[in-house]
């Protein structure tokens, strides 16, 4: 009798999805378990063949949608890499990967995008949108009408979603943290700045951060903290005006974005070489502040991996009815300084 993956899959312990991603080589298979469905395949002397696999397929057709706001160009560009290769390794099978944007903070324009979505019945929507109450009704009807929802790149934590794939925010904070504690001076403060508590985010980020240096015993008094909006005359307002009531200061952690605005207000109050200024992301701007020295470490956050993986997760929800094994992906934090970039 000749060896099927679904053989394959129930003698390993795995899933479907799971020995097809070894069969084609594909990432994010644990070296354990892949080398388990390796062996599994020894056994059973499978032989792939990728017509028959197609033919098998080809008659069911899959419609996935992606809903996203229109982003930045340096992301945007790197979650449609993490789509473009979802599509490439499932290109033997029948479907199709349809993207919703809509206006950054325009939640009516984010629901109208939903609605067009759901609209097409996909077996699957990866969604990236704020938190809100209308937001969350609208995944209540999906979930009442049997359309699986993955959060990527930002999190509706308590709404009916499969499960969450992005940056672990209160981790990456207290990376920072961490990163802060070896260079700031007996007797320096820290400026923490991020865009405000509504921002679920930025506010994780602070406050892993905070926690962070709460276990180093720094003292909370040590650290101010600041909302900026995440614009530039916010932020370079914001901070000029605690460089100047707090001659102390030896660090700013920026939680946020505007980063460029924290490093005029710094240059304009005559303290550049004399406060480190820790990022995050690393977008062009960042890099050559980098570069220039003006931003000592950035922590990056993987956005192809996000988009990939929640296309991921649905696709084997629907191919082979399997759950996410966790409620959060999350991709690496890596430390970037400017021999990195």
């Amino acid at each position: 009798m000749r060896a099927t993956i679904k053989m394959i899959a129930e003698k390993a312990g795995v899933s479907n999805g799971t020995v097809d991603r070894v069969l084609h080589d594909r990432p994010y298979v644990k070296a354990e378990v892949r080398e388990r469905v390796l062996q599994v395949m020894r056994e059973l002397d499978y032989q792939p063949n990728r017509m028959a696999s197609a033919l098998a397929t080809s008659g069911t057709a899959r419609r996935f949608a992606v809903v996203q706001p229109v982003w930045e160009p340096y992301i945007g560009e790197s979650i449609q890499e993490g789509i473009k290769r979802f599509r490439e390794e499932r290109r033997d099978y029948n479907l199709a990967v349809d993207i919703y944007e809509y206006t950054k903070s325009d939640t009516q324009a984010c629901l109208t995008q939903l609605a067009k979505a759901a609209a097409t019945e996909p077996q699957g929507i990866a969604i990236s949108a704020s938190d809100s109450p209308e937001i969350r009704e609208c995944l209540r009807d999906l979930a009442e009408r049997r359309i699986p929802v993955v959060t990527f790149n930002s999190d509706i934590p308590g709404a009916p979603r499969m499960c969450y794939v992005g940056e672990d925010a209160h981790r990456a904070g207290r990376i920072a943290g961490e990163i802060a504690s070896k260079y700031v001076h007996q007797g320096d403060g820290i400026l923490v700045a991020y865009a405000g508590p509504a921002y679920a985010g930025h506010k994780a980020r602070a406050d892993g951060f905070l926690s962070r240096m709460d276990e180093l015993h720094f003292a909370r008094e040590r650290c101010r903290v600041i909302f900026t909006n995440s614009d530039y005359e916010t932020t370079y307002k914001e901070v000029s005006k605690a460089l100047q009531e707090d001659p102390r200061i030896g660090c700013v952690y920026m939680a946020n974005r505007s980063v460029l605005a924290c490093v005029a207000a710094i240059r304009a109050a005559g303290r550049t070489g004399q406060v480190r200024v820790l990022a995050h992301d690393c977008d062009p701007e960042v890099c050559q502040l980098l570069r220039d020295g003006s931003v000592d470490f950035t922590i990056g956050q993987d956005f192809s991996y996000q988009s990939y993986q929640a296309l991921t997760v649905l696709f084997d929800s629907a191919v082979d009815h399997q759950l996410p094994d966790q409620d959060f992906y999350y991709p690496t934090s890596p430390i970037l300084n400017a021999e990195m970039i």
